[in-house]
């Protein structure tokens, strides 16, 4: 009567927030906003410590023990609705019918997209908590999705950041065929990460921010570079004049991790006890290896691995194959050096709205000392230069419309 362990899906935004911000400049607050956010997911079976002395008196206490377990299991959605490959049980009608629209869409494009894939005998349940008992835990609290291979159940939150990207990700977990499972650690978190974000363009510059931030505060801290400027004035052939520049480094409790563990570790399994700061970091690193892994060689590359360990009856893929396949060393450095190259534009930028604080407490400062009369005009001759150390892009203030009006709201109230 056991379910085996679920796999937890956690939230895809840039959460994995440090323990404390060393700034280098003119900063000096340590914004109280940064916090780290993350789920662990348990699963709690008892044991019995004796025997029946009968075999009458064992079958009453195993149904006794039957309906406790199953008295315990959450109750199933209301509305059934059902689709190609299982059915979808949501609360009401209008729901379920959206949840199956998602299904429609997903399916074919996630079975052309990973080889050894099948979509069947599958269940979708929309829950207010996601959960396979009727009374959550605390440790399930902020679970936005969940796998559970026993019961060939998604359980999704009606409240996921972002639902569609939330159900392909787990959809992955529930289609990946036995071969896949030659991938070690929390590669597959990895590969879910990355199918869900190709899957859904508009969720996914805020997960990849989030994953590679992750793998950076895991392996040293991730460092943002920022220079601010005041702008010539418009037809004049005066350069830029720079203001000041900062470089804010944020750390985070994991932040000495091995990146090696991630072959180690299976993260998103609720059988594994590890703290939601070190889950988040592992996702992150996961993700960072197979977004190397696909970059280089598509998902076929991936797969190869997987077929080439079967085949000559290895327990895993070697991690020695995955490294060579994703271009990295087993130093901690060489992982957050590829985390920030791997930053894009709409990466860096998605990082910047979920923690704009630093940023915008800066800006205020500053044109408040240039000393102009109106305040919330004087951040048109203002400009910023901002990103990842180490990354290959950086960003400014036309590109970070949420600051500016951030900087404007602030300088308004003075």
């Amino acid at each position: 009567l056991r379910p085996g362990p679920l796999r937890s899906g956690i939230g895809g935004g840039p959460r994995s927030v440090p323990r404390d911000c060393l700034v280098l400049g003119p900063l000096t607050r340590s914004p109280a906003w940064l916090r780290w956010s993350g789920v662990r997911f348990r699963v709690n079976n008892a044991k019995t410590s004796h025997r029946a002395r009968s075999r009458s008196r064992l079958l009453p206490l195993a149904g006794v023990a039957g309906a406790l377990f199953f008295s315990c299991m959450a109750a199933p959605p209301s509305t059934v609705l059902a689709f190609e490959g299982g059915r979808v049980l949501a609360a009401t009608s209008v729901e379920a019918e959206s949840v199956e629209a998602l299904l429609k869409r997903l399916r074919p494009e996630l079975l052309a997209m990973l080889p050894d894939a099948d979509f069947e005998d599958l269940e979708v349940w929309i829950q207010e908590r996601p959960s396979l008992y009727r009374y959550a835990t605390d440790a399930t609290a902020d679970a936005e999705g969940l796998w559970s291979p026993s019961h060939r159940r998604i359980m999704l939150s009606r409240h996921a950041d972002h639902l569609e990207r939330t159900l392909a990700h787990e959809l992955t977990h529930a289609v990946l065929g036995e071969s896949w499972a030659m991938l070690p650690g929390s590669l597959e978190e990895g590969l879910a990460d990355h199918v869900s974000a190709s899957l859904c363009e508009d969720g996914a510059a805020r997960l990849s921010a989030g994953r590679l931030s992750s793998a950076c505060l895991a392996t040293g801290g991730l460092e943002i570079d920022l220079d601010v400027f005041r702008r010539a004035p418009d037809g004049s052939p005066e350069p830029e004049e720079r203001g000041w520049s900062a470089r804010v480094k944020l750390r985070g409790d994991t932040d000495n991790t091995d990146p090696l563990d991630v072959f180690r570790l299976a993260a998103g399994l609720s059988s594994t006890r590890i703290d939601s700061g070190s889950k988040r970091g592992f996702y992150g690193l996961a993700y960072l290896v197979v977004t190397r892994i696909v970059e280089r060689g598509g998902y076929g590359a991936l797969h190869t691995l997987c077929v080439d360990a079967e085949a000559e009856g290895l327990e895993r893929v070697p991690v020695t194959r995955v490294l060579e396949a994703a271009g990295l060393s087993a130093d901690p450095a060489d992982w957050r050096a590829a985390a920030a190259r791997a930053m894009t534009r709409d990466d860096v930028v998605e990082l910047l709205r979920m923690y704009p604080d630093f940023l915008v407490d800066g800006l205020v400062d500053y044109v408040e000392e240039l000393g102009t009369d109106q305040l919330a005009d004087a951040i048109d001759l203002v400009d910023v230069r901002v990103g990842v150390r180490g990354g290959v892009v950086r960003v400014g203030l036309d590109d970070l419309p949420f600051v500016r009006t951030a900087v404007v709201d602030a300088l308004t109230q003075r």
